[in-house]
């Protein structure tokens, strides 16, 4: 088990070495030593980013405008999407876990019909998309 130090150096759960190295090739997390990281970033952020997203949102999913419960990542964590709620939209369970880590784009030509507001859920995608990519750029 790794330690894991929160930013301000106070200890939390304890995670697996590929957590760890997760959170480190993401950018959000250092080395300190063998066996403990520190985060870059307050891990309990993420529940009020969540709660702004789908404030925000008004609790509809945008993908189908069912009633949304949880969020779902334009850009997916895995591919360097970020937990800010520019990146997050209100997602009903059904549209996040059948989307699953495809390109927003893909998923949303498979629901154009079925999406109530596509021109704000173009407009997400897009912006999402730009401030990754440039994020990316500069980073390389």
């Amino acid at each position: 088990m790794i330690t894991v130090l929160n930013a301000d150096g106070q200890e939390l759960t304890p995670c697996l070495l590929h957590r760890a190295w997760r959170e480190v090739n993401r950018a959000r997390a250092v080395w300190i030593d063998e066996q403990t990281i520190q985060l870059l970033y307050n891990p309990f952020l993420f529940r009020e980013y969540r709660n702004v997203a789908l404030k925000r949102d008004r609790y509809q999913c945008l993908w189908c405008g069912c009633p949304a419960t949880t969020v779902d990542h334009i850009v997916p964590s895995s591919k360097g999407g970020s937990d800010l709620p520019r990146n997050l939209l209100a997602s009903c369970s059904e549209c996040n876990s059948k989307r699953g880590n495809r390109s927003a784009f893909s998923y949303l030509k498979e629901k154009v019909d079925a999406a109530p507001h596509r021109i704000k859920l173009c407009y997400r995608i897009i912006k999402a998309t730009y401030r990754s990519t440039t994020k990316l750029k500069i980073i390389s």
